[in-house]
């Protein structure tokens, strides 16, 4: 029973670090454009971090 906790636990961990991962990248980007990404593509961006934040969301509040 411990060993399905921890198999659990350590897929959940994962799962949100991918998704703070894809997060973060993408908010750096945006944080240091200096002008070189068109409207098109922070628009792009802010969407994946959204999307990445809502995953991790979905991932909590799925979590027993």
């Amino acid at each position: 029973m411990a060993d399905d906790a921890d198999a659990r636990l350590a897929k959940l961990v994962h799962d949100l670090r991918s998704s703070l991962t894809v997060a973060e990248g993408f908010a750096q980007l945006l944080a240091r454009d200096t002008g070189t990404l068109s409207p098109e593509q922070r628009a792009d961006f802010a969407g994946r971090v959204a999307a990445a934040m809502a995953d991790m969301r979905a991932l909590l509040d799925a979590a027993p």
